[in-house]
């Protein structure tokens, strides 16, 4: 029933854009579609606008429109999320960066969503839109056979009912069998969401959900399956990955987490019309934009008001018994029946947290000396927590509250020099004396008549552990701690030569009383700071129909036991970028081979009854093996699809695929993708 429930979510968002899209459609007939060029889709980015919302002033940030071709092959696969990354070898298995600055600045407040970030309906990535014409965006992807598929369909819907009214959905749903035992996952998330924009009110709310369910296999029980396969081949038939023995073989544990999630902001702008100009548009979809006279409203400043509520809940539990040798310690005990203690858990974890932010804003270029925008918010948070309880009965309950007074000064307008600065103090409640400081400044100038950007942030943090870093009660890990707040000082800046395709960035970080969990899966916090240090070059470039991109970065970590890093990691791609035919350029080919690599570490291992990474000094990972692929892109008009040998280096060289401790990389295989924008 929830299969066809997750289908009738999609075939919905499906036609209720294909009902709108043909309404609009007996206006255009028989109009000659033609492709657009890169300038082109540049322009149309004004016809189909993307925002999301700074989450407490309730600003308006214009986001990317993915209508690029180059490059999509990479961005529907998981390694793509970081220069260097480890996770399950599943598409939807949990996640870490092996880079310290791409990861979060923290845990969440519900630490099972860890590994799952940026995979999430969040606050700071959702999307809004604003829609000249009905449009809609749907994305399939598959990888492997019958027995170890994975499948991915993604949607998104977008409507405008008149200039002022926007609505759609996003659903996506993952199933995934997995190229390992007991190594399957599958995942819906679905959001509907909805603004109104006039001159003086806007509102934007969206009502999501998240579900995943994951089953755990512990890792592999013998790498040299994967670095020495020969050795277990039966005559001449080789074994398949999916009778590689696991540490939980059969199907028998699971992770399931669900989370659903709400919020509404608006706003009331205060203001004043006068003579403008406003663009444009004629029936051409790619004709620029003209300007005409008009009243034209400014606003000088508003009061908003948002709402965010978020309901998680994660269930540990494991079909059968575990033997008492894997996990020694045992905090919830139960009986068979014949009265001997066995090791089943079943364990729930809940939380429900709602926040409430006020904002008053002064808005930047009402007037020729309002050079900048100012802020003040004041944010109510409220938790509630729910635990396993160690017998029967009703489980024990928490709560938090904690008040955020803080504010914002911007500036974004300018062609030469922006910069963005906020903070905000925990004044009353749990929280209190946590504060946050962040500061950015960016540039452009010409240098040797070369386009040149200057980028460059601060950050402070001192921040309280969230509940269930120093709380978790369960079958197999049990904790409360009083750990002390976390601090963190971080330093960047980014210089970038547009014009030469090349970037060179360096980010520094102080951390003070740093949070990790120990190879026994128990967290711990590091009193003495840790210094982290991370440079970074990139660079991209076209000469003719040859292309290349390479990335490449250099860290250290001065605690590897508590937070182990590698030293170096790197990219790199190298295609051939052509039209054919070449006389109607109708279909755009990018074909090539990308590698990825870094060096040796001490790699953590991911230990599913905490659903947390943990560290260990007993085996390294990486070094040896680049992870290489070989692809092929294609863009034929509305639509963009690939194909892929996923891990080809195994056919040249020996294996030694892992991306974490007992957890390789996926085994050799055909990848494929579609996207087909319906964008009119």
């Amino acid at each position: 029933m929830r299969k066809i429930a997750y289908v009738v979510i999609l075939l919905l968002s499906v036609v209720a854009s294909a009902t709108a899209q043909h309404d609009y459609l007996q206006d255009i007939q028989k109009q000659e579609v033609k492709e657009a060029t890169e300038e082109e889709q540049i322009a149309r980015g004004d016809k189909l606008k993307v925002y999301t919302l700074n989450p407490n002033t309730g600003d308006l940030l214009r986001a990317p429109i993915d209508t690029v071709m180059l490059g999509f092959y990479n961005r529907m696969k998981a390694e793509s999320r970081s220069l260097a990354m480890g996770y399950l070898g599943n598409l939807n298995s949990p996640w870490e960066s092996k880079m310290f600055f791409d990861r979060p600045l923290y845990h969440p407040q519900f630490m099972y969503m860890y590994g799952l970030h940026g995979m999430l309906i969040d606050p700071l990535t959702a999307r809004f839109y604003d829609t000249k014409s009905p449009t809609t965006q749907v994305v399939f992807l598959r990888h492997g056979d019958v027995q170890t598929r994975e499948e991915e369909i993604r949607s998104t819907m977008a409507v405008n009912l008149g200039k002022k009214i926007n609505f759609g959905n996003d659903v996506d749903y993952i199933y995934s069998r997995g190229f390992y035992n007991s190594n399957k996952t599958k995942a819906i998330s679905y959001r509907f969401f909805g603004s109104y924009r006039s001159d003086r009110y806007e509102v934007y709310g969206y009502v999501g959900n998240n579900y995943y369910l994951m089953t755990e296999n512990g890792g592999i029980t013998d790498d040299a399956y994967v670095t020495h396969p020969g050795n277990f081949a039966v005559g001449t038939n080789e074994f398949v990955s999916t009778d590689i023995p696991v540490k939980f073989p059969g199907n028998i544990m699971f992770n399931s987490l669900r989370q659903g999630a709400a919020r509404l902001t608006h706003r009331y702008n205060l203001g004043f019309y006068r003579k403008g100009q406003v663009e444009h548009y004629g029936g051409d979809e790619f004709q620029a934009p003209t300007m005409i006279d008009t009243m034209v409203f400014v606003p000088v400043g508003s009061i908003s008001h948002t709402f965010n509520y978020t309901k998680s809940r994660r269930r540990f539990k494991v079909k059968g018994t575990l033997g008492d040798s894997i996990y020694p310690n045992l905090f919830i005990k139960q009986l068979n029946e014949a009265g001997e203690v066995i090791v089943a858990p079943n364990d729930t974890t809940r939380m429900e947290e709602y926040h409430n932010t006020i904002a008053l804003s002064l808005r930047e270029g009402f007037h020729r000396w309002a050079k900048f925008g100012m802020t003040a918010y004041i944010r109510l948070e409220n938790r509630f927590f729910t635990l396993q309880d160690s017998i029967a009965g009703v489980p024990p309950t928490d709560k938090e509250f904690t008040t955020y007074i803080g504010g914002e000064i911007s500036r974004r307008q300018d062609s030469m020099l922006n910069f963005n600065a906020d903070g905000e103090l925990a004044i009353v409640g749990s929280d209190a004396g946590a504060f946050k400081l962040r500061g950015q400044l960016n540039t452009a100038f010409s240098l040797f008549r070369k386009k040149t950007e200057i980028e460059a942030w601060a950050q402070l943090l001192n921040v309280r552990p969230g509940y269930f870093l120093r709380h978790h009660h369960g079958t197999l890990h049990w904790w409360d701690e009083s750990f002390d707040f976390m601090q963190q000082l971080r330093l960047g800046g980014r210089l970038q030569l547009k014009d030469w395709g090349t970037t060179f960035s360096l980010q520094s970080a102080t951390l003070k009383n740093y949070i990790y969990f120990n190879s026994t899966a128990f967290p711990e916090q590091v009193s003495s700071p840790i210094q982290v240090l991370e440079g970074r070059i990139a660079h991209a470039y076209r000469y003719r129909s040859l292309g290349w991109e390479i990335e490449a970065a250099y860290q250290t970590s001065s605690n590897q036991t508590a937070l182990p890093l590698p030293k170096l990691a790197a990219y790199g791609n190298i295609f051939l970028d052509f039209r054919l035919p070449s006389s109607t350029k109708v279909m755009r080919i990018q074909t090539g081979v990308d590698a990825r690599i870094h060096s040796s570490y001490y790699a953590p291992y991911y230990e599913p009854a905490t659903q947390q990474f943990t560290t260990q000094q007993a085996i390294k990972v990486g070094g040896s093996f680049p992870f290489m692929n070989a692809y092929v892109n294609v863009h034929l008009k509305r639509a963009r699809f690939f194909f892929e040998m996923y891990n080809l280096a195994e056919l040249f060289m020996k294996s030694n695929r892992f991306s974490l401790v007992h957890t390789p990389y996926n085994p050799r295989g055909l990848r494929m993708g579609i996207a087909i924008d319906f964008n009119k």
